[in-house]
């Protein structure tokens, strides 16, 4: 054991993570060197790489590298010694400062030394200055630094970042990036070594980043800085040199270590004999002595082209497109959509790659989850902030959900963090959501900035659940910026593949599918190819290409594999003294070689060891991939054992490394090597890996590799012969059937539970009862599910004869029900379901009378007596297994049951409430007391009930958690209970949760009837109808994209109610147009009976449009195709409006009736009136005005006109006070029509008036045309002079003016509002360009540009002088000068500016020009261009931007106010500031003189420091009055001249002087001028009256006044009653300097100064305050 802690240390280099050092033995024997870990808790990779190191000790050649010599521990971690080679650390070194010769030396040596390695079959993969030990004087060279290197075959590339250190990022070959889709070979150490010599050639790295993103994106996507740039007395040759080491694609570098050193070694020799090199060809002698195949593609250049077309249309314009790549297996399929993969890096764009396995094509979306585990892991390499944005992404689109995708993706959980178990649902409704899920899973990746390459790989095996989950994708409409490429082999795909099938429905879909066919390389490609690979040219190895062509057909993975097996033959060998590739064509055609890709490569494994075979037989039986530590568990050894055995593989290209495991190099490797198991010997070898994997494996073990268990073991099924170990296959395919089936991949949970249930066979009947019913009626439900009904049907009718209790039968009674009623067998499904109940004692009819359902709904009413609903949420908790087993088939009937008796779903409902008393409350219940509020008041008349029981049911969902109904409870309470006793637009939130959680749960059924259902109650509420159409066309995409068709029915006549209300069908009262017509569409719904909730539905919504456009004929008619079909309707909210509209109708055809049809139509009416009456009492709010109009218009007919008028103003005056705008134009219209027809024209035409403008505010902009045109005298404008349907409708997308308004006026920050508003502007315009220009100093100045570019709108801000270069002038000058708008379509086109210079210099198509105006003053002009296509300002665009220029305009002028407010702001803080330090630092001075006065001894000397000290306190007053006071302009003089004169008589102790001092000073402001100058003044004078006024202690007083005498004059006097002054005394020659300083201030003042001498003195100055005269 070698211990280090005796020993001198010295640092050689510390690159963070490892510390290299040489240490002294001390006793002369030679130095070692150590690698130590100098992190206090170093990481298990750090340690792993010292340890990796170690291993290749014997494979180093120590005269080039640092040979390890012990691996011991160092202060408690890993230390690795080395053999001292001697030098000193390239990185300790300067660099930029070389002699060129001593460079060249090193450089050589250096590439010796990588020579030596490659010759030794390794890959440095660290070449960097800290791994390099050189000896500046010799030119001696060491490598070091071994950690990741690698054996030199076999590494393909991960995907993902490797853990390399942060200083090593800079160094790193495009290859190893793991974005370039390319292996890494001995060539990644040559561009390291170019990064190496560029830096000590210039000093500097060839690129400039700061992160590992940007190093990444430097070195496959940036052009290196010219070395010329850098360091201009390189030689050009040794530049040229170090530049091809940095070419981006590895075979454009240097190919070998021995070529570049021969070009070094020739710079070096004619350097030091000339001092010059000149110019030679490069690489005369770079020929790699290995046969290394190029990584270009050959003969696929159109092909690429048509790839990288189709993902640069997703980038361009956004829509999701499938590319299917066909061909024969080898053809290169994959490499062409690697290729891509290449192109991906500079774009930004997303590569996820998964690929099929032919035996694991029964584990469901294993194929996807691959692809995405490695975008996963990439994202948990990043930084803290941007797995913090990807969790958000990825958590806002699983939801509650995350659990779907984590159980496919378990490395998911590492970003999102545990997940929520999700609830069991149906089946279908469970495929639907797991559909949703995954399809926002996939958006979460995919964005314009970032658009999404997601290819799968030999779909020819791919299962039916990603099939399935494929077609769900691209039919989804939201799905954007997504490139799917499928590859697949077309001779194993025909008409009858589901893969075929699928593909025709998704054309049909309308989306864009682009085939690819791949056919054989020609011989020009492969002597191309071959040309490349020997390093001869095409013509040379002419007659070798046609050969190979012969021979492989021209099949590239063929062509690749054959010229390898022909170079290790040495068919093909290199001759190092000539150093080029020979071969023999006779020779060569005489050779006997396999037609047979799979024998060639069968032949390739024969040649390796037989541990190897063993191991690539072994791992044949998995597929195409497996894990190290799965090899590791089969061949019952270690991981290292499994690296060593497959070692040779690797170094022979039969598999290649890959994260955690290995991976076959093509489909026919792996073929090859599992046909090398005697077919007599697999189901053997199968078990034996089965066996491994379930042998003393836990339980949670066995979950987590279920399907590879089952794989392995039902390959293995003939040869299982132990009863127990049959039955654990059986448990273990059930356990995967049910996985499968969780996973929403049902024809593999079909496959799965297929076997199991037939290796039980029928005996299981008896032997295994629970696992045969487990298995065989999970079977049924999966083959109804798969389209499979008729095997299904049987199946579980011998389960119905086979189930022996009760909670087993209600099973299959569920599904059973389920099925029947999918087929549209309601009768057949009722009646199943009796069947079950009367097993349980109910003994029921199809058709039950109305009484028997109300004395089930008393019996409930009895049950809850006194209690109220309420409180029914306490009830415990169903726990009972048979009651909740027939709480669920009382659930399932209740679909069927709708359309087949309303009595029956009374009886149901009322059953299952009381159920739920007796027994508990379930998720059963919630669905019950919901629909039972829905039927309790139409059927039982219980209103006040009805809504009690509806929010029983709300309250279990959202109180106790009952969630397995919640989109159906949500919707039937929002739709079918409130409506009855509350406003409609109550339920509207609640309705747009039921949406939400019906799409986030998978339940289409409910994601369609909660959007149309939210359509009905947007149009009953009255809400503007071109929203009211927003939101119906976006539901409709929704339930299309679902292939909902009956709810695409139902919505589609409601959108063209919508349509000819707002006039935009072919005539009004019509729903046809160009994309509807009528009676195409009547017949579609009378050819399917499944149809007729959508045929009632549309009869009805026609009866209101026919009504509105006044035939009433038509209205009555379509109310008669309506009334049979009612009994779909019950409960529906379209119940209310048949009644209300065929009331209308009624009324209006009673007039032109003949009188023997009167007593009828009368009946009818009444009849309608009844259930208004009835629904208006519940619930006014919604019903009141209606139930008002139609007893208004009964009234009319009998003749009480008075009473219908009453009527009349009723309904008007409801429907306004509950904001129900078409109602209040129907009533008004009714009432205009009335007084008209009795002649009262001018009440009536204001009647209809107020129905114009209540339609207009509704939106109905053809009913106001249409009553324009009945009454054309109505209005005195045209309907088209108000807001019409060209602005309203289509021109405003309101909600993005509001949004963009808001935050356009929300910015009150100059630069902040300018980078807003021209983001916002450019967003909306459609424009490639923008500047924003604003007049200042009587010149216009660009202020901003913005730029629309790949990585999104950059906006600049400016300060530049418009120049005719920025834009055409002539535009400007002229949207300037009538500050109106400029536009012009197509600049190219002749039009009036088209001889403006600026168009002849540049492309600009489309150009607009747009005046910033506030009240007619010009604040700014925006101009916006786009140079891609003309047209583009379309009007609705014009229209927005209209609107948001004047808010523009608004807001550029506030916030140019803001910014001077701020200015101001910041200037009066900086004057407070500075009062406030002139202030102390005057008080300071006057402090110092105070200190000095003290310690002068000569009195006359300290009373001068006593003046001055006074002096600089008035002037420091002054500053501290401006401080506090915050107004720095105006001084308030009282205060001020009251503070200086206490300060005076503290300072002159007027106490003990008995003299008074007087302050009277007015109320006035000075500025500070004056102010000082003022109270300097004061100091003088009564500082000289103190001083001198009364001497030997004689008393008196001293005045100050202060005032304004008139309106120009101010007046400052000082008076005493002292001794005086003489009288020869004058100001102007006074010798003391306060006397001067008064005369000089009063100068300054403006002012005049008098003295007084009466009995005292009296000093009086005269000044103006404002500065005036």
């Amino acid at each position: 054991m070698i211990e280090l802690s005796g020993f001198g240390f010295e640092t050689l280099c510390d690159d963070g993570e490892f510390l290299l050092s040489r240490i002294d033995r001390r006793d002369g024997a030679p130095t070692w060197l150590t690698v130590t870990l100098p992190a206090q808790q170093p990481s298990a990779h750090s340690q792993a790489r010292l340890e990796h190191a170690y291993e290749l000790r014997g494979l180093l050649d120590g005269r080039f590298a640092t040979r390890p010599h012990a691996l011991i521990e160092h202060r408690g971690s890993t230390a690795l010694v080395l053999e001292d080679p001697g030098g000193v650390s390239l990185a300790a070194l300067p660099h930029g400062s070389w002699p060129l010769g001593r460079l060249l030396r090193v450089a050589a040596n250096l590439a010796a030394a990588l020579g030596a390695l490659h010759g030794r079959g390794l890959i440095h993969k660290d070449i960097r200055p800290a791994n390099i030990l050189v000896n500046p004087d010799t030119g001696d060279v060491a490598l070091t630094g071994f950690g990741i290197a690698s054996h030199a075959s076999g590494e393909a590339q991960s995907g993902a970042l490797p853990d390399f250190s942060a200083s090593a990022l800079a160094y790193l070959a495009p290859e190893q990036t793991g974005r370039m889709n390319r292996a890494t070979d001995s060539r990644a150490d040559l561009y390291s070594l170019g990064i190496t010599l560029y830096e000590m050639l210039t000093g500097a790295l060839p690129y400039r980043a700061n992160s590992p993103i940007e190093w990444i994106h430097c070195h496959i996507a940036r052009t290196p800085i010219p070395l010329s740039e850098l360091a201009g007395n390189v030689p050009h040759q040794v530049a040229a040199i170090v530049m091809r080491l940095l070419a981006k694609a590895a075979e454009d570098r240097y190919q070998t270590a021995q070529g570049l050193e021969d070009d070094l070694r020739r710079c070096l020799n004619a350097w030091e004999q000339s001092g010059r090199i000149e110019p030679f060809a490069l690489g005369a002698q770079d020929c790699p002595e290995r046969l290394v195949i190029p990584e270009r593609l050959y003969g696929r250049e159109a092909e690429t082209r048509a790839l990288s077309a189709a993902f640069d249309r997703v980038v361009r314009q956004g829509a999701a497109e499938l590319v299917l790549v066909s061909g024969y297996s080898g053809i290169g399929k994959s490499s062409l959509v690697n290729e891509l993969h290449t192109r991906l890096g500079p774009s930004g764009g997303h590569f996820a790659a998964g690929k099929f396995d032919q035996y694991k094509r029964d584990i469901p979306y294993a194929t996807l989850g691959q692809a995405f585990q490695s975008l996963t892991q990439q994202i948990l390499t990043q930084d803290a902030e941007k797995l913090a944005r990807w969790r958000g992404r990825l958590a806002e689109a699983v939801g509650t959900n995350g659990q779907l995708i984590v159980n496919l993706i378990p490395e998911l959980e590492r970003i999102l963090g545990p997940q929520p178990a999700v609830p069991e649902l149906p089946a279908q409704e469970a495929q639907v959501r797991f559909q949703g899920v995954f399809g926002r899973f996939i958006g979460a990746f995919a964005d314009p900035e970032h658009p999404l390459v997601l290819f799968l790989d030999d779909l020819q095996w791919l299962d039916a659940g990603t099939l399935s989950l494929l077609e769900s994708l691209l039919a989804a409409p939201n799905l954007r910026n997504l490139l799917l490429v499928g590859a697949y082999r077309d001779n194993e795909v025909g008409p009858a593949h589901p893969l075929a099938r699928a593909l025709v429905a998704i054309r049909e879909q309308g989306v864009p599918v682009h085939d690819i066919v791949l056919t054989p390389l020609q011989v020009g490609d492969v002597a191309r190819l071959s040309g490349e690979a020997l390093h001869a040219a095409p013509a040379e190895v002419a007659q070798l290409a046609q050969f190979i062509v012969e021979k492989t057909g021209g099949n590239p993975f063929f062509t690749v594999q054959f010229l390898k097996m022909l170079a290790e033959d040495r068919h093909l060998a290199f001759d190092p003294a000539r150093r080029v590739w020979e071969w023999d064509m006779a020779a060569l055609r005489e050779t006997h070689f396999s037609d047979s890709v799979v024998d060639l490569m069968v032949g390739k494994i024969e040649r390796v060891a037989d541990a190897t075979q063993v191991a690539l037989k072994q791992f044949a039986c998995f597929g195409n991939s497996a894990a190290s530590a799965m090899l590791a568990r089969v061949g019952g050894t270690s991981d290292a054992q499994v690296e060593r055995a497959l070692a040779a593989a690797v170094e022979a290209g039969l598999v290649f490394r890959r994260e955690r495991g290995y991976a076959f190099l093509h489909d026919r490797v792996q073929e090859a090597a599992y046909a090398l198991i005697p077919e007599s010997e697999r189901a053997a070898a199968h078990l034996s890996i089965g066996r491994m994997f379930a042998t003393h494996a836990s339980a949670e073990e066995i979950e987590q590799n279920i399907f590879e268990i089952v794989n392995q073991y039902n390959r293995a099924v003939g040869i299982v012969d132990d009863p127990a170990e049959r039955r654990r296959v059986v448990e273990f395919n059930l356990i995967a059937g049910r996985r499968a089936k969780a996973s929403s991949a049902y024809a593999s949970a079909a496959t799965y539970l297929s076997t199991g249930s037939a290796m039980l066979g029928d005996a299981g009947w008896q032997t295994c009862y629970a696992l045969k019913f487990a298995l065989e009626s999970g079977l049924a439900e999966c083959e109804f599910l798969t389209g499979d009904t008729g095997p299904a049907k049987e199946r579980l009718a011998n389960l119905a004869r086979r189930a022996v209790d009760l909670p087993d039968r209600a099973t299959v009674a569920w599904l059973r029900v389920t099925l029947f009623t999918a087929l549209d067998q309601s009768d057949l499904a009722v009646q199943i379901c009796l069947d079950y109940l009367r097993d349980v004692g109910i003994d029921w009819q199809p058709h039950p009378s109305r009484e028997e359902a109300r004395g089930e709904y008393d019996r409930l009413l009895a049950q809850i007596g006194d209690s109220p609903i309420e409180s029914l949420i306490d009830l415990p908790l169903l726990t009972h297994r048979d009651r909740r087993a027939t709480l669920d088939v009382l659930t399932a009937v209740l679909p069927p049951a709708f359309f087949s008796d309303e009595n029956l779903v009374c009886l149901v409902l009322c059953r299952m409430a009381n159920l739920s008393l007796e027994y508990g409350n379930s998720d059963a219940s919630s669905i019950g007391y919901a629909y039972l509020g829905m039927v309790a008041g139409p059927v039982f008349g219980d209103y006040e009930a009805a809504f009690q029981f509806g929010r029983l049911g709300l309250a279990l969902v959202d109180e106790r958690g009952l969630h397995r109904f919640r989109p159906r409870v949500y919707m039937c309470f929002a739709y079918h209970v409130m409506p009855w006793t509350k406003h409609i637009r109550t339920g509207l939130p609640l309705l747009r949760r039921a949406f939400d959680a019906a799409s986030e749960s998978g339940d289409l059924t409910y994601t369609g009837f909660s959007s149309c259902t939210l359509v009905t109650s947007l149009l009953a509420a009255g809400d503007p109808l071109a929203d009211v159409e927003r939101v119906a066309q976006q539901r409709l995409g929704v339930v299309q994209a679902g292939k909902f068709g009956l709810i695409v029915d139902i919505i589609g006549s409601q959108l063209q109610l919508i349509r000819t209300l707002r006039g935009l069908t072919r005539s009004f009262g019509s729903f046809s147009d160009e994309a509807f017509d009528e009676t195409s569409f009547e017949q579609h719904l009378e050819a399917d009976p499944c149809l007729a909730i959508a045929t009632c539905w549309y009869w009805i919504r026609k009866l209101q449009a026919r009504y509105f456009a006044g035939d009433v004929t038509a209205a009555l008619a379509a109310a008669a195709k309506a009334a049979p079909l009612l009994w779909t309707s019950s409960g529906h909210f379209e119940i209310a409006e048949y009644h209300f509209y065929a009331a209308l109708a009624c009324a209006r055809a009673y007039d032109e009736a003949p009188p023997y049809l009167h007593e009828a139509q009368y009946r009818m009416l009444a009849g309608h009136q009844a259930r208004l009456v009835t629904w208006a009492k519940h619930c006014p709010s919604n019903f009141a005005c209606r139930s008002a109009l139609v007893a208004g218009e009964i009234a009319r007919i009998n003749g009480n006109e008075f009473e219908a008028m009453r009527e009349y103003e009723s309904a008007i005056r409801l429907a306004r006070e509950h904001e129900l705008p078409l109602v209040e134009g129907l009533a008004h219209e009714v009432a205009g029509t009335f007084y008209l027809a009795r002649g009262f024209t001018t009440i009536a035409f204001v009647y209809l008036g107020n129905a114009r403008l209540a339609y207009l505010r509704w939106g109905a902009l053809g009913k106001v045309e249409a009553l324009d045109r009945r009454y054309p005298n109505l209005v005195h404008e045209p309907a088209a002079d108000t807001p019409t349907r060209s602005i309203v409708a289509e021109q405003l997308d309101v909600e993005t003016v509001v949004k963009a308004s808001q935050a356009i006026s929300g910015e009150i920050a100059f630069d902040k509002l300018i980078r807003t508003l021209m983001t916002i502007m450019l967003e909306h315009a459609g424009a490639g360009r923008a500047l924003l220009v604003l007049p200042r100093d009587e010149k216009l100045w660009i202020e901003a540009q913005a730029l629309a570019n790949r990585e999104g709108i950059e906006v600049q801000l400016h300060n530049a002088v418009v120049t005719p270069r920025d834009l055409p002038a002539s535009i400007l000058h002229a949207s300037i000068r009538t500050q109106e708008r400029v536009l012009l379509d197509d600049a190219s086109l002749p039009n009036p500016f088209s001889t403006d210079d600026y168009f002849r210099t540049t492309s600009a198509r489309a150009v607009l020009c747009l005046p910033l105006v506030k009240q007619a003053k010009l604040i700014g002009v925006l101009y916006l261009e786009n140079d891609l296509a003309p047209g583009v300002f379309t009007p609705p665009r014009l229209a927005v931007l209209t609107l948001l220029a004047s808010q523009a305009a608004i807001s550029l002028e506030n916030a140019s106010l803001e910014e001077k407010g701020a200015l101001l702001e910041e200037k009066e803080a900086l004057l407070h500031e500075v009062h406030h330090r002139v202030k102390n630092n005057l008080q300071l001075i006057s402090s110092l003189l105070n200190l000095q006065a003290a310690r002068v001894t000569d009195k006359a000397v300290a009373d001068l420091f006593a003046d001055s000290r006074n002096r600089v306190r008035s002037m420091a007053l002054v500053h501290e009055n401006l401080y506090r006071a915050g107004n720095f302009a105006r001084i308030a003089m009282a205060t001020h001249v009251k503070n200086l004169c206490g300060h005076l008589a503290r300072a002159y102790d007027m106490r003990q002087m008995e003299v008074e001092l007087l302050v009277e000073v007015d109320d006035m402001q000075l500025d500070m001028n004056r102010a000082v100058s003022c109270g300097l003044i004061v100091n003088e004078l009564v500082s000289n009256a103190l001083k001198h006024a009364f001497p030997d202690g004689r008393g008196g007083c001293v005045r100050v006044e202060l005032g304004m005498v008139d309106n120009e004059r101010c007046r400052l006097a000082v008076a005493d009653d002292g001794v005086g002054i003489a009288p020869e005394f004058s100001l102007e020659e006074a010798d003391s300097l306060g006397l001067q300083l008064v005369h000089d201030l009063t100068h300054q003042l403006h002012g005049t100064v008098e003295l007084s001498r009466g009995g005292g003195t009296i000093c009086s100055i005269l000044f103006n305050p404002t500065g005036r005269g």
